[in-house]
């Protein structure tokens, strides 16, 4: 049988129209800026591209939409946003809400990160900074005192387009006990107890076993921010003299009470500051007393569900984003003009609130959430996981408010063909409005 003759790349080009060659030129093109022009990210910039760049995108796509640089700032948080984007039902005044509700959401600004983490940010600091800056969600695992369970979905990061963060199923964080088990390799939290003499190899070991492409970690960077970590980081230091007392006193039982909300009435606002969050505990230890609070233990092994509702969710996750342990959300939140003895009105400040209000952009201000590259990615999507999964727990918790009493039974007896009361079980129902 003849061997088909396979066309050229001449023949293929005679074959194209005139506007199939020019499309054809601008996609080879934008693929050539997008290698030569990086995406620039700093701890007080949000990331952008090169005017030359941008001047590319909007001749390259003239249907789409451009609406100039965000110019526009909130009055009330400084939240920075586009003019299209202001209140159109405000005619008087360039209004935006967003963010913090008109002056409802108040949270404090995050402190300037310590060095060296501040110069590793910057993306005109040299070899060191853009290595740093391509492997910051690797760092960020080096020192991570949980685990993220969640299928993280790599091969959409396979072509030439910017790096997209994507994970299938259900997300959550675990912290497992003080100490290994013997014969067997620490990990997470444990880096900060065991044999840290040799602290630096053995965070890269166990990072390079859970991500193959950390192989290139630097080890001078690593020791900086191990040293930087211990000086600033008040849920390090805890962990750090915990391994003081477990060397001293060997066999003694220590635990580290990491505080959460205690659930008080609406009067006691005002949960521990950052250089209380974390508890050192030596001796017995009740769990029934503490049950809102992360308890880390050095003779309980097995791994601990951390509560999307804790303040330390996130800062156990990321410490290279919240390099002071600074707590994140938690139930004892409220909006700043409420009045506790109104009825009718929500006092307590929402999980999706608060997320809003943080990932906006705000001159001068740094912003973990935004302007951290890769690393911010993989948070956003994180915080998006943590609504979707307060938003199901609320459901569930709730069924008789969406009137599922009268639903219940006739759901089973239609999806199971059900004919005896017995044989009908009870189900979750969403509100269409999930």
């Amino acid at each position: 049988m003849p061997r088909t003759k396979r066309p050229s790349k001449v023949d293929i080009d005679l074959h194209k129209t005139d506007e199939e060659k020019k499309q054809e030129r601008k996609r080879k093109t934008t693929m050539y800026l997008e290698k030569k022009t990086p995406c620039y990210i700093s701890p007080m910039n949000n990331s952008y591209f090169s005017a030359a760049y941008i001047e590319h995108l909007k001749t390259s796509y003239p249907y789409r939409s451009y609406y100039g640089k965000a110019n526009n700032e909130c009055q009330h948080c400084g939240a920075v946003f586009w003019y299209e984007e202001r209140k159109k039902s405000v005619r008087t005044k360039v209004t935006y809400s967003s963010c913090c509700k008109e002056g409802k959401i108040k949270l404090p600004p995050f402190n300037n990160p310590p060095e060296p983490l501040i110069n590793l940010l910057n993306h005109n600091g040299g070899r060191k900074s853009k290595h740093f800056i391509q492997r910051i969600r690797q760092y960020n695992s080096l020192f991570s005192f949980t685990s993220m369970g969640a299928n993280i979905d790599k091969s959409i990061n396979q072509g030439n387009g910017p790096c997209v963060f994507r994970i299938n199923g259900q997300v959550h964080h675990r912290i497992g006990s003080l100490l290994p088990k013997p014969n067997e390799t620490p990990q997470f939290a444990q880096l900060y107890i065991y044999d840290t003499e040799n602290e630096i190899a053995n965070r890269i070991r166990a990072v390079n076993k859970e991500d193959p492409e950390s192989a290139d970690l630097d080890p001078e960077i690593v020791d900086s921010l191990i040293k930087m970590l211990d000086q600033y980081n008040p849920i390090v230091k805890e962990f750090r003299h915990a391994r003081d007392i477990l060397r001293e006193h060997e066999g003694v039982d220590v635990s580290i009470r990491i505080v959460g909300p205690d659930g008080q009435e609406l009067t006691e606002r005002e949960m521990p500051n950052i250089n209380e969050l974390a508890i050192l505990i030596v001796g017995e230890l009740s769990l029934e007393n503490y049950k809102r609070d992360i308890i880390v233990q050095s003779k309980r092994h097995g791994l601990q569900h951390i509560s999307i509702l804790h303040p330390a969710y996130m800062p156990l996750q990321y410490p290279l984003l919240f390099p002071y342990g600074e707590p994140g959300y938690h139930i004892q939140m409220y909006y700043q003009d409420t009045n506790i003895k109104s009825e009718g009105k929500r006092k307590k400040l929402t999980m999706h609130d608060y997320f809003k209000y943080q990932v906006h952009y705000r001159k001068g201000q740094p912003n973990p959430y935004i302007c951290y590259g890769r690393l911010s990615k993989q948070i956003v999507v994180d915080a998006r996981a943590c609504e979707d999964e307060d938003r199901l727990q609320y459901i569930a918790q709730n069924q008789d408010k969406i009137r599922v009493e009268y639903l219940q039974g006739i759901v089973d007896a239609v999806e199971k063909g059900a004919k005896e009361g017995s044989e009908i079980g009870k189900q979750t129902l969403l509100p269409s409005s999930h």
